[in-house]
């Protein structure tokens, strides 16, 4: 297959690296187009207001890769136009070294990479991994290849992200599939009164997330599990909708 890679933490992060030689060693052809630095929590942003410098940069193997001083999801975009001739196969965003689960998937830069292919209907998938000391790239890389051949067999709808979360000790056999956990994690801040009328807040150490029920992907990943979870670029709630076009056909009501 053709693949796009990309990532958030920038086309020089070991994990990046590491995905880029597994997927070329299982014989795919491999096109890495990635921020020029670190872009983690930059979510979906996408820049409009200035031009981005796209910087080629030699990979480990000497095959040539882009650096882009923009957003994950601008990588993307400058990759699937300018150069998705011949057409790609697949986008896989990551590795991320940290994890994207639960309702951190909407701060995500590397999911968020992911959902700009996904709405360019490029199958795609989102890889993760806890930090380990040290890092198991090794081990993860074959859980990617392993994934991405199983694609075709999963029939994934068209304009759905994979997202794929690795845990440091696996402790069951498999994949899991499951829903995102969709509760967020309690955010904490240091308050700092530096001058009258501003302050200084530093986030804090988050607390663990709450997991809303057994099988989330929280839920699963805390039992030493592999999780995969299917995400939509576009949410739009079916029940909601269905009854507000009933009640109300006009729009008025």
């Amino acid at each position: 297959m053709r693949i796009l890679l990309s990532n958030d933490d920038g086309i020089q992060a070991d994990g990046l690296r590491a995905a880029y030689a597994s997927l070329k060693a299982a014989g795919h052809e491999v096109l890495a187009c990635a921020p020029d630095g670190e872009r983690s929590g930059s979510s979906h942003s996408v820049n409009l207001r200035w031009p981005l410098d796209v910087k080629r940069c030699a990979m480990p193997d000497g095959a040539e890769g882009w650096a882009v001083g923009g957003s994950p999801a601008d990588s993307v975009r400058i990759g699937l136009e300018l150069f998705a001739d011949p057409p790609f196969d697949l986008m896989i965003s990551g590795f991320n070294n940290d994890l994207n689960l639960g309702f951190d998937t909407n701060y995500s830069g590397t999911v968020g990479a992911a959902l700009e292919a996904a709405a360019a209907f490029v199958p795609t998938v989102a890889a993760s991994v806890e930090r380990s000391e040290p890092f198991q790239w090794e081990r993860d890389s074959a859980i990617l290849v392993d994934v991405v051949s199983r694609l075709a067999g999963w029939n994934i709808p068209p304009g759905t992200v994979v997202n794929l979360n690795i845990p440091s000790r696996i402790r069951h056999e498999g994949y899991f599939w499951c829903p995102v956990n969709p509760r967020p994690a309690k955010e904490t801040y240091l308050r700092e009164e530096r001058e009258p009328g501003v302050l200084k807040c530093t986030r804090q150490r988050r607390d663990t997330p709450v997991s809303c029920g057994p099988g989330t992907d929280v839920d699963l990943f805390s039992g030493g599990r592999v999780t995969l979870s299917p995400i939509r670029p576009v949410g739009t709630d079916p029940e909601t909708l269905e009854r507000l076009v009933r009640d109300f056909p006009s729009g008025i009501g």
